[in-house]
């Protein structure tokens, strides 16, 4: 009974509350633009020198991100190397349309880059080739730079090209090795279209397959190398 009397008390204050009108000065509720506060904080922050630690933080990240890539993770070494090859041939997942809707390449269709009889229109075409190679190696292993030097004259010898494809290690200290331009396999893109399993490898055309063909390096100095090595 006790819970009864305390519910009835209090409807009773809300029944009976009467308006005592307005006590004091009123003012409206001040709401500071978004923009204005970000512009506040932003000085805030430079006056204390907070936005300079920050601005320093960020581009040493982006150094570090362009010096050194994130590796390519999965891919080791080897002591029984294979050959095996990739059909490159692609499968659209869906119709491509125009700006009206006329269907212009049907889902389904399959297009093999290297076979330029499966382009659109593609027969008259000549025959695609590659005029370079793919050497994918780990930029930090000495045994692996150590090899792609002595492939890089045995196959410069044989009138060879080749782009040097890293997934680890720094491309520039790499470039400088092999006195060659160096490219980094960012997020594996590439060494998973290619299905790669093991570094050192090269990737060339092979008609109209990829060719793979993964080398063995167990019996190269490992050590690090030196200047003008």
């Amino acid at each position: 009974m006790r819970c009864h009397w305390l519910v009835i008390a209090l409807l009773s204050v809300t029944v009976n509350a009467k308006n005592l009108g307005m006590v004091g000065q009123t003012y409206p509720i001040a709401e500071m633009d978004m923009l204005d506060w970000i512009q506040l904080r932003l000085r805030q922050m430079q006056q204390t020198g907070e936005l300079d630690q920050i601005e320093a933080t960020m581009k040493a990240q982006v150094t570090a991100s362009v010096t050194r890539p994130p590796p390519v993770k999965g891919l080791t070494t080897t002591n029984t190397p294979q050959v095996f090859y990739l059909d490159p041939t692609l499968t659209l997942q869906q119709d491509i349309t125009d700006h009206t809707g006329k269907v212009l390449f049907a889902k389904g269709l399959r297009i093999n880059p290297f076979d330029a009889n499966t382009w659109p229109q593609g027969s008259a075409l000549p025959p695609f080739m590659l005029t370079k190679a793919l050497f994918f190696l780990d930029g930090d292993d000495g045994q692996q730079v150590r090899f792609a030097k002595r492939y890089l004259a045995q196959q410069a010898a044989q009138g060879q090209k080749i782009k040097w494809v890293l997934v680890n290690g720094e491309p520039n200290n790499v470039s400088e090795q092999l006195g060659e331009r160096v490219y980094f396999d960012q997020g594996g893109h590439i060494t998973r279209q290619l299905t790669l399993k093991h570094v050192p490898s090269v990737a060339r055309q092979a008609g109209t397959q990829w060719q793979i063909t993964e080398m063995d390096v167990s019996r190269e100095n490992p050590a690090p190398l030196t200047p003008g090595e």
